[in-house]
């Protein structure tokens, strides 16, 4: 009776309740992630495997097993049948030791290869080079020495072999002439200017009062000769170096090629000395601006304006301030437009 309902249900429905018509759950990330994970360790083994199969070795010819089919001595010419069907294994007479598997030799040949790319230390190549001796260590400092020495020579020759035109005095002064006749060192912020051909009769200070018009002196140097030799020629050389640049670039300017005491002045730009606090000289010009002004009566030495000179009150000695209202009040009028004047002390 059941197979007879059964045949009156129609093939469609049938396959609608066999495989039903819900709707698959979606996997979560936590499944999709394990899923992953199985997927990347199946590969990784079977990549492992291949690679032992590359170590794989072929079978062993002793283990192969044979079947026997007779034994037929050929003196006799007669043929023995007794072990006829029946399996032969050959064995080798000499011991071959137990070889490595195939995982053990990818294992062995994987670590050779790591120890092949690892890079050496810094210290072990060091060790490796053979250490130099102390006589071979002697023989190269003394090597250095000498082409240290034969270096100087060189250079002491090139300096000997300079024209006589070149006074000796530049060259002890550490001065090279340059292509255009000067002695500038190269130096953009130097101040020493070299005299060149000055009359042998000038002094230092009328040397102070020819370029001291330009400005502040640092230092002043003439190269009185020595010897007979530097006598005979006739002239002399020296060194002025001024405080700042801008002054010894007026100088430069007036100066080269002037004619001092029937010498024609050569100038030019020497090596740079270092410069004093305070400058040897001063012209009077200037010197006037640098000294302190009188006393005014003011506080602080103010100097009052000149429209306001005599306002100024009389004050006692040792009196800061007025006591007297009256010049207490002139002289908060006249302070607003005083100047304190701060110059460098003289002593």
């Amino acid at each position: 009776m059941a197979d007879k309902v059964l045949k009156h249900i129609p093939e469609q429905k049938l396959k609608a309740f066999s495989i039903g018509t819900m709707g698959k759950r979606q996997p979560s990330k936590k499944e999709l992630e394990e899923q992953r994970k199985k997927e990347q360790e199946k590969a990784a083994a079977q990549a492992f495997e291949e690679f032992v199969a590359t170590f794989q070795e072929p079978a062993s010819k002793t283990s192969k097993v044979w079947v026997k089919a007779g034994t037929y001595d050929a003196g006799k010419r007669q043929e023995d049948t007794k072990e006829k069907g029946k399996l032969y294994k050959p064995q080798s007479r000499i011991d071959v030791p137990g070889e490595k598997n195939s995982a053990e030799k990818a294992q062995e040949y994987a670590r050779l290869l790591g120890e092949r790319m690892k890079p050496e230390r810094p210290g072990k190549k060091k060790e490796k080079e053979k250490k130099k001796s102390n006589l071979e260590l002697f023989k190269e400092e003394q090597k250095m020495i000498q082409e240290e020495r034969e270096e100087r020579h060189k250079y002491k020759g090139a300096i000997n072999k300079l024209p006589a035109l070149v006074d000796p005095e530049i060259i002890k002064a550490g001065l090279m002439p340059d292509e255009k006749g000067s002695f500038d060192s190269g130096d953009p912020n130097t101040t020493n200017i070299y005299l060149g051909n000055i009359n042998p009769k000038i002094t230092e200070q009328q040397l102070m009062e020819v370029f001291g018009k330009y400005g502040p002196l640092a230092s002043i140097k003439i190269m009185w000769p020595r010897s007979d030799e530097e006598k005979l020629r006739g002239r002399n050389c020296g060194f002025v170096a001024f405080m700042n640049r801008k002054d010894g670039d007026r100088a430069m300017k007036a100066l080269n090629g002037k004619d001092i005491l029937g010498y024609e002045m050569k100038l030019g730009w020497g090596k740079g000395v270092p410069i004093p606090p305070f400058p040897i000289y001063i012209p009077p010009a200037l010197l006037s601006l640098t000294q302190p002004p009188p006393p005014s009566g003011l506080p602080f030495n103010a100097q009052p304006h000149p429209k306001d000179r005599n306002k100024v009150p009389r004050m006692r000695p040792n009196e800061p301030y007025p006591v007297n209202p009256e010049d207490s009040e002139k002289v908060e009028k006249i302070l607003p437009q005083a100047l304190v004047k701060v110059v460098m002390p003289t002593d």
